[in-house]
C-alpha cells in the first residue's frame, strides 16, 4: 500500500509539474502576442520552439522533397548505422541507474535463496544471471535488426542445414534494395549481412549462407515475447 502511494504521489508531482510548465508557455505566448503584435510574436514564438527542437529541425530539413499548399512531403529516413558485437552487452546493468526498482527485485532474490547451501546458491545465481543476459542479448539485437535482416533470418530457417546460396543471396538483396530505393543506395550486402554474421545469428561457410543455433532462438524468442516482423527496412 505504501508502494502504491508513493507512486501515486510521484504522478501527481508529475503532472502538476507538467501543468505549470504547460501554463508558463501559455502565459509567455500570450504576453507576446498582446505586447508585441503579428509578425513580431511569431518570430520570436518561432525561434523558441528552433530552440528546443533544433535537433528534431535538423534531422527534418534535409529529409524535405517537396513543398507545396497542402504541406511538405518528407524522404523516409535513411536507415542508422548497425552496432556490432562488442564486450558490454553482456555486461551487468548499471545498477544505479534504477535504485528503487533494484532493490524491490533484489529483495526477491535474496528470498528466493533463503535456506539454500552455498552450493545451490551458487548454482542458482549463475544461471538466473546466464539467462536474463540471453534475454537482454536478444533486446538488443532487436532494436538495432532491419526488417529485411529478420525475413532473410526466417528464409534461412525455412531452408534449414541446405542453406542459401551467394548467387541467391545476391537476388534476394537486389529485389530488397530496389523496394526501398533511394534510401538504402549507400548499402552493399557485405554490410547488410556483417551485422547478422557479427551477432551469431548466421554464418557464411561453403559460398552460401545458414542459420546458426543463436539465430534459430532469437526467433523463437521473437515469437514468444510477441516482437514484431514489421520493423524499418
Amino acid at each position: 500500500m505504501n508502494g502504491a502511494t508513493g507512486s501515486s504521489n510521484d504522478w501527481s508531482g508529475f503532472i502538476a509539474v507538467l501543468a505549470a510548465t504547460w501554463e508558463w508557455f501559455e502565459r509567455l505566448f500570450a504576453a507576446l502576442w498582446s505586447g508585441l503584435g503579428w509578425p513580431h510574436a511569431v518570430l520570436i514564438m518561432f525561434c523558441i520552439a528552433v530552440g528546443y527542437f533544433k535537433a528534431e529541425i535538423r534531422n527534418i530539413l534535409p529529409r524535405i522533397k517537396k513543398v507545396g499548399a497542402d504541406g511538405f512531403e518528407l524522404e523516409s529516413p535513411l536507415p542508422q548505422i548497425q552496432q556490432s558485437t562488442n564486450d558490454s552487452e553482456l555486461q551487468n546493468v548499471p545498477i544505479g541507474d534504477f535504485p528503487h526498482s533494484f532493490a524491490i527485485v533484489f529483495e526477491l532474490v535474496k528470498k528466493q535463496v533463503e535456506g539454500k547451501d552455498p552450493a545451490e546458491v551458487q548454482q542458482f545465481l549463475i544461471r538466473d544471471n546466464a539467462g536474463w543476459r540471453v534475454l537482454c542479448y536478444f533486446e538488443n539485437i532487436y532494436s538495432h535488426i532491419f526488417g529485411g535482416q529478420i525475413q532473410l533470418l526466417q528464409l534461412l530457417n525455412q531452408l534449414a542445414v541446405t542453406g542459401l546460396s551467394m548467387a541467391e543471396a545476391g537476388r534476394e538483396w537486389a529485389a530488397y534494395k530496389e523496394r526501398f530505393k533511394p534510401s538504402l543506395d549507400e548499402w552493399d550486402m557485405d554490410g547488410f549481412l556483417a551485422f547478422l554474421i557479427a551477432k551469431d545469428l548466421i554464418i557464411k561457410a561453403d559460398d552460401s549462407l545458414r542459420i546458426t543455433p543463436t539465430g534459430n532462438e532469437f526467433l523463437t524468442w521473437m515469437t514468444k515475447y510477441g516482437r514484431s516482423t514489421a520493423r524499418p527496412w
